[in-house]
């Protein structure tokens, strides 16, 4: 399965939350959470964060990391990157999550953190994640769900559920933009998706324990909303807004 949806090229042109450093922090503590928990000894490895945008996410991972290697198709991110995040430890480039510009086998862990909806064919991007990683590396894999019931970057409740015409019409009416270009998927069509790669799947586990995986920032666990969503959320997976998947090679 394929689709053909254009490039978003500028995704960073006066988007806050791209460049809201205190945000991305928060979300580079949820990857090393589970990075940690996954991977004991990551110090040494060598890492590929697709979809860097302006490289907050990169130049934390780069801390911690041996070598990571931000890259980004929007040119203006990428030029922000390297303006304001200089390390012998990171890189910046601009290239397509669809032709990696990589050897078969250059990285130990890849991070995919929210990219897919926005690639024009995701499919290929996934076939090129599986080449560029190592036979025993792992990919970091977040994804949003077509059935989310409010869409973060628009802040409009079940956007993504609909038809495209009349996802361009709602943006407009709301005067949140023209074109709905982003394409998420179900639950199945994300398995589907990454078919290639076995799933440790830390979503549940995220829900259940956020103040271990830094996950405070979305559930309070002291709050009576919290303890709701903690007991239904097993019955209601298929609905939860997003996933988080370490992803490693299948044999």
């Amino acid at each position: 399965m394929a689709d053909h949806r254009g490039y978003q090229l500028h995704l960073s042109k006066g988007d806050f939350i791209l460049k809201n450093t205190e945000g991305r922090t928060q979300k580079v503590k949820k990857i090393f959470s589970v990075l940690r928990d996954f991977c004991p000894e990551h110090q040494s490895l060598k890492c590929l964060d697709i979809g860097c945008s302006s490289g907050i996410i990169t130049s934390l991972l780069g801390q911690a990391l041996s070598m990571t290697i931000g890259m980004d198709i929007d040119q203006g991110a990428v030029n922000y990157a390297k303006k304001h995040h200089l390390s012998s430890r990171i890189q910046f480039l601009t290239a397509d999550a669809m032709s990696l510009p990589f050897k078969d086998g250059s990285f130990d862990v890849i991070i995919c953190n929210h990219i897919y909806e926005h690639v024009p064919n995701a499919y290929q991007m996934m076939e090129e994640i599986f080449r560029v990683l190592k036979e025993d590396g792992f990919c970091y894999f977040s994804a949003g769900n077509k059935y989310m019931i409010m869409e973060g970057p628009y802040v409009l409740p079940f956007l993504s559920w609909l038809p495209k015409p009349l996802a361009h019409l709602y943006l407009k009416m709301m005067r949140k933009g023209n074109l709905y270009c982003e394409e998420h998927l179900s639950l199945w069509g994300l398995k589907n998706l990454v078919k290639r790669f076995r799933i440790r799947d830390y979503t549940l586990p995220i829900i259940k324990d956020p103040e271990k995986v830094s996950a405070t920032d979305l559930f309070n666990s002291q709050s009576f909303s919290y303890k709701w969503i903690r007991s239904v959320a097993p019955y209601l997976y298929p609905w939860i807004s997003t996933s988080i998947w370490v992803l490693t090679k299948k044999g």
